[in-house]
C-alpha cells in the first residue's frame, strides 16, 4: 500500500495527496513501513558501487573503498537520511501556524517523507558510480521531489494554493539548511577519523 502510493505521487502527485491524507498514517507506521525500507536504498547501492565497482579518479586507477569503511559510511548515511527526515518533519510542524496551519506530527512527517521519495530513489544509481550520470540523475529527482512537495502542501496543510507556496518555499531552504548540515556533520566524522578507506581494485 505505501509503496504504491510511492509510485503514485512520483507520476501523479495532485492525485495521490489526497490519498495520504486521508489515509492519516501514523509516524511510526510511515518510520518502519516506508522511510526506513526506502533510506536504504542510496547507502546500500552506494555501498555496492563503492567497494565494489569503484571509479576513476582524473584517469587514475580504478580505486574502490575497503568493505569496512564501505560498510560504516553507508550506516551512517542510512541514519543520516532517517534523522533529516524526522527534523524536517518537526521543521514543517514548527513553520506551519506561521501560515496558519495547525497540523499533527503525522502529516508533517507524510510530507517529508514522500516528498524526498525521488531522491530515495534516483541513490540506487550509486550502485555503478558514473559521476555526469549520477549528477543528471539526481537533479531531475531534485525537481520532481520540489513539484511533489509544492502539490503536497496545501493540501496536507489545509491552506489556499497561494500560501502553499510561500510555505512550501520555506521548507525547502529548511531543506537546503540540512543539506548543508549534513556536509557539516559528514566533515566532522571524517575528522573523527571516520574517513574514506581506499584501495585498489581487483582486476576482473
Amino acid at each position: 500500500m505505501v509503496f504504491r502510493d510511492m509510485f503514485e505521487v512520483m507520476y501523479t502527485p495532485e492525485k495521490a495527496w489526497p490519498q495520504i491524507k486521508a489515509a492519516n498514517r501514523s509516524s511510526a507506521y510511515l518510520l518502519l513501513r516506508f522511510v526506513l525500507p526506502l533510506s536504504l536504498m542510496p547507502p546500500l547501492a552506494g555501498f555496492v558501487g563503492s567497494t565494489y565497482v569503484g571509479w576513476h579518479i582524473a584517469g587514475s586507477e580504478r580505486v574502490v573503498l575497503t568493505t569496512q569503511s564501505g560498510a560504516i559510511l553507508s550506516l551512517l548515511a542510512w541514519l543520516g537520511l532517517v534523522v533529516a527526515i524526522t527534523v524536517g518533519a518537526n521543521f514543517i510542524r514548527w513553520m506551519a501556524k506561521t501560515y496558519g496551519a495547525n497540523p499533527e506530527f503525522r502529516t508533517c512527517y507524510a510530507l517529508a517523507a514522500y516528498s524526498a521519495t525521488p531522491l530515495f530513489v534516483v541513490g540506487l544509481l550509486g550502485a555503478y558510480p558514473i559521476l555526469w550520470l549520477d549528477a543528471l540523475a539526481t537533479l531531475a529527482a531534485l525537481a520532481l521531489s520540489i513539484r511533489i512537495l509544492f502539490a503536497g502542501v496545501p493540501v496536507m496543510m489545509d491552506i489556499p494554493p497561494e500560501r502553499g507556496y510561500l510555505f512550501a518555499s520555506s521548507i525547502l531552504a529548511v531543506a537546503m539548511v540540512l543539506f548543508v548540515g549534513l556536509l557539516a556533520v559528514t566533515v566532522l566524522f571524517w575528522g573523527f577519523g571516520i574517513a574514506p578507506v581506499f584501495a585498489k581494485a581487483p582486476l576482473y
